[in-house]
């Protein structure tokens, strides 16, 4: 405002020069008539005058500035974080593919005993019973075997094989071992029979090579 200002009073100097010198060729000769006579001084604009025509002058270009450029509007770009989704949501999280159980490995199945035993109370009468135990052989090949019997109380008084060679019956250990006088051919059997008294006809530990008997 103040430069548009100096600009209007610069002109206005030069417009009044210019007519001051025109009015002193033509009244050349009257001033010289009348040296003494003081010159007429020229009417400065004031300085109010010549702030209100310098801004008279500035408006228009100001408002033609504002017209021709508009006001660039600024864009805050917010970077967009993705909300959770609730459970309900109908988008859900890729599932991790399944993972393959490895094979288990199973234990093979224990071996069949090669001698294997069946317990039976033959005959029970007052004060004892006679027992047996059947023994047979279920392998390819020739077996040693060895009868083990425990009962609760009474004892065992003796024991043999129908209709083969004879074996060794001992006690030990609160029972009775009974070890075959011959070995069993392949799929062969032998009867092994007892006589006890004094004792429940189911005892509690009867094995044929370590293996249980069946039959209890």
């Amino acid at each position: 405002m103040v430069f548009a200002g100096v600009v209007v009073m610069v002109v206005l100097l030069v417009v009044a020069l210019g007519t001051y010198r025109g009015r002193s060729s033509g009244s050349e000769a009257p001033r010289q008539a009348n040296a003494g006579a003081p010159l007429p001084t020229p009417r400065w604009p004031s300085a109010a005058s010549a702030t209100a025509t310098a801004s008279a002058t500035a408006r228009p270009t100001v408002a033609a500035s504002a017209s021709t450029t508009p006001p660039t509007p600024s864009l805050s770009v917010r970077p967009t974080t993705p909300s959770a989704l609730s459970p309900s949501g109908s988008a859900q999280p890729a599932a991790a593919p399944p993972v393959a159980a490895s094979p288990q490995v199973s234990a093979p199945p224990p071996a069949a005993p090669a001698v294997t035993g069946r317990y039976r109370a033959e005959n029970a009468f007052s004060g004892g019973f006679i027992g047996e135990v059947k023994v047979s052989n279920t392998s390819r090949s020739r077996q040693d075997w060895e009868v083990r019997l425990v009962f609760s109380g009474g004892r065992l008084v003796t024991a043999w094989v129908a209709n083969d060679r004879q074996g060794t019956l001992r006690q030990a250990d609160g029972g009775y071992t009974y070890t075959g006088g011959e070995a069993l051919a392949p799929g062969a059997s032998v009867l092994l029979q007892f006589h006890v008294e004094r004792a429940s006809t189911s005892p509690t530990t009867c094995t044929v090579n370590g293996t249980d008997c069946s039959g209890l």
